[in-house]
């Protein structure tokens, strides 16, 4: 068989109708609503923490207060957390003493 054949076969084998489409469509944005509501909600539970508890994972209560701040309600607070912890641990590495 040769390439051309190839991928027309391929393509014909997956046309998806327009319905599957936008089904598929609403089902990943409900999931994403549901994750960025589930992390909105771990978030709330990180102010329940102490300040050396908050340590322990790379944050501090400013970190947890500016990533609620900095995104809007819908969005997912989840990666500016993670920068700032990495960022954070990356510091203490090349300093070689506590932030």
């Amino acid at each position: 068989m040769r390439m051309i054949e190839s991928q027309f076969g391929h393509g014909v084998a997956s046309y998806r109708s327009p319905v599957a489409s936008v089904l598929a469509g609403l089902r990943m944005s409900a999931t994403r609503i549901v994750r960025t509501w589930r992390n909105r909600s771990a978030l709330n539970r990180l102010h329940d923490l102490d300040d050396h508890m908050l340590l322990d994972i790379g944050l501090r209560r400013e970190d947890v207060r500016n990533a609620l701040i900095s995104s809007y309600y819908w969005a997912d607070p989840d990666m500016h957390l993670t920068i700032t912890a990495r960022d954070r641990a990356r510091r203490h590495l090349r300093s070689g003493r506590p932030d």
